[in-house]
This record gives C-alpha cells, structure tokens and sequence, in this order.
C-alpha cells in the first residue's frame, strides 16, 4: 500500500505543483491518499506557521523529550478542561459525561476520576461520544473502563508494525474511589465518533456492558502518530491496527454499529428514556419511585421530545459559490446543510437538539468561526463557535 501511494502522489506531481495555497494542497493529498488506502486516519495536515514540535511523534523519546511533550500537552488539554464538555446529573439521578476528545491519565487521569466519582451514586450513566473526535493514548480507555467491570477484563489488542509485537489493554484491578457496576449504561455514537472513542464504545458494546444509541461510527481502527513532512507539512499516518479479544476484528472501514438507531439529535432523549425504563423496572427502586418514573414515560410517550429550530446567518461573502454550516448537529458535515443567499447574508434553518451546539461557517472549502458570535471553544484551527441552541 505504501508503494501504491508514493506511485500515486509521483503521478499527479505536477497537478500538485499547480496549487499554490498551502492548505488546499494538504485538503488535495489527503482526499488522493484516502481513495485508494480508505484509511480516514491518513491525512496530510498544514500549517502555516510551521509544524508543531510536540506534535510530532516519537517512538522512542528521552526522559526530557517526554517531559516536555507532556507539559506541552497537559498546558494545551488544560484549556480545554481536558476534553470534557459536559459533566452534570441530568433529572431522575441520570449521570451523563460528554467528551471531546479521551486524555492520557498522566494528563487527565485526576479529573476523569474526579468525574467518575461524582457520578458513582447516580442510577444511570450516559457517555456521550458524538463529538469524540478519538484518544490521544491507548492508555485512556482502560481508565476509564476500569470502573466498569469487576474483575480485570481484556478489553483490546493493539499490534504495532514496529517491532511486530502485540500489546494487550486491560481494566484496572484497582481504582481511585467506588466502581459503577450494576447501573445501566448508555453510550451515545455517530459519524464523528471516531479512532480511540471508538474502541472505548466496542470494548463496552463486545463485553455486554454498555447499549449504543444513535448511528454507525467513523470507523478508524488504525492507530498510529504524526510525523515531519517538510517545515509546512505533517502526516498522520497509522501504523497498527487494533484486534478485539472477543470478535477477532475491529471496527475499521465500517464503524461501530449501535444497539439502538436514532437520528443524532434525539439519542440523548432515546437514552434518557431507555434508562428510566430499567431503573422503574429494576428490583430495588421502591415502589413510589417507580411510579414516578413511570408517569415520565407515559408524558414522554404522548408528548415526545421536540428539537429546537436554529437559525444560521452569515454575512457577506456575495462571490461565495457554495456555504455551508457545519457542527455538532450534522457530524461536521461541509454538505449536509447549505445556506442560500437572502439579501446580503446567507440563511439556513435547522432543526437541532436543545442545548449547547458547535459549528464552523464553510465557505468554498474555507473553514472558519462565526464572525458575529463571540463565544469559541478551543485553540487556534481548532476553535469552533458556540450557541445554546433552542434559548431564544
């Protein structure tokens, strides 16, 4: 495969030397690459300010080397709050964490236990994954798995070209603090799913611990880091691949396959539903409280969750030949939802799941923030706009 690539990329040279802009050639590469390895983790990246040092990957980096990348990336995670964006008890005692992205524990490790902690006495748990983009250790999963299985459970196989060795993952014997053993878990996936959050969502769907809602996964099941292609430019490129103790194979090309299908914005709801279903079903809820929860299933089913209508708007851009709004809401896609011109501004309505929403304006095949909104989240290329959708 890698013969075929440099093949390929030696071939179009000249079509490649035509493209002046920097990140359209990196966006030409990567869509060249992918049709013909299908790998969703190869991908070419720029950047104009030169590539990054701590993201480079190295397999064999020295004590200092390695206590730099970590400071570099605990400072990063740290304005990020470590990849968590939501953490809250939703009503009728529902845990429910949302994660953007799963953290190596010497970065994160306090606050996913932090999280967990304040979870353990909730009667259901919802581990939303539709915005996890991937881990950026394999050592992230069997944290976070570990409070969920009694006995030391064999959760994934991870081989490495390098080396050609195989190593194993494994839950934790111990903790830091209570494990969440016998309450329902939910786990939320979809198209954006992706990599390492994917493998967390099949470890629990393989073992029988956890039920999916909402819609098939990225399907990237090839690890592997980033290397130095020039000054500019960068390639992630997989270099293993991961193998599950139980069904032999992973999730690559094909992704995650959820219990239950639900459009994105309504998995929250579809969850919340399941899991007051088998708390008022379950031996132990007394008897007042399992008529409370009953009645909520009965409102819910005359009068079922609505989605809320959000209004986009972007200013300008009269040459635009095609725009777009991308977000949270329709997997990050560039095409899902076009906005037509209205005057002087672009205009698209949509219907989304009440509460906070990501998004970037798409612009012919430029990416960027809302003008008109100043809330963000992240850093630098990775900053997307914010709204509470449904709050006006």
């Amino acid at each position: 495969m890698a013969q075929r690539l440099a093949q390929q990329v030696r071939k179009k040279q000249r079509t490649y030397e035509a493209i002046a802009d920097g990140q359209a050639l990196a966006q030409r590469l990567t869509a060249d690459l992918y049709a013909l390895a299908h790998d969703k983790h190869l991908n070419i990246g720029y950047h104009p300010e030169g590539v990054p040092t701590d993201q480079v990957w190295n397999a064999k980096p020295t004590a200092e080397q390695e206590a730099q990348q970590l400071a570099a990336m605990r400072e990063g995670m740290r304005r990020e709050n470590f990849g968590i964006l939501d953490l809250s008890v939703l009503r009728y005692n529902i845990g429910y964490l949302n994660l953007k992205y799963l953290a190596s524990p010497a970065v994160a490790g306090d606050s996913y236990v932090a999280a967990l902690n304040y979870l353990a006495h909730t009667d259901a748990l919802i581990l939303d994954l539709r915005q996890c983009g991937g881990a950026t250790s394999e050592f992230a999963i069997p944290l976070l798995c570990s409070y969920f299985f009694t006995a030391p459970t064999h959760l994934n196989d991870l081989y490495w070209r390098e080396g050609n060795r195989t190593q194993q993952a494994w839950t934790y014997t111990q903790v830091p603090g209570p494990r969440y053993l016998t309450q329902p878990l939910y786990v939320l996936i979809g198209p954006n799913t992706f990599s390492g959050a994917e493998e967390l969502a099949y470890d629990l769907q393989t073992q029988k611990r956890a039920t999916l809602i909402g819609q098939a996964s990225g399907g990237g099941a090839n690890p592997g880091g980033t290397f130095r292609l020039s000054e500019h430019f960068d390639i992630f490129l997989p270099v293993g691949r991961a193998i599950n103790p139980i069904t032999h194979t992973n999730w690559e090309g094909v992704g995650v396959r959820p219990d239950t299908t639900v459009i994105l914005p309504l998995a929250l709801p579809a969850a919340q539903a399941l899991a007051l279903r088998a708390i008022a079903t379950s031996p132990g809820t007394p008897p007042d409280w399992r008529g409370v929860l009953q009645g909520q299933l009965q409102e819910w089913a005359l009068h079922p969750p609505k989605l809320a209508k959000q209004r986009f708007m972007l200013q300008g851009e009269p040459q635009a030949k095609q725009v777009s709004v991308a977000g949270s809401f329709n997997s990050w896609s560039a095409t899902a939802t076009l906005l037509t011109r209205q005057g002087n501004a672009w205009v698209a309505e949509v219907e989304v799941e009440p509460g906070p929403l990501q998004y970037k304006f798409v612009v012919d095949g430029r990416w960027f923030t809302d003008p008109a909104n100043p809330r963000t989240e992240g850093v630098g290329d990775r900053a997307n706009s914010v709204l509470n959708a449904g709050s006006n």
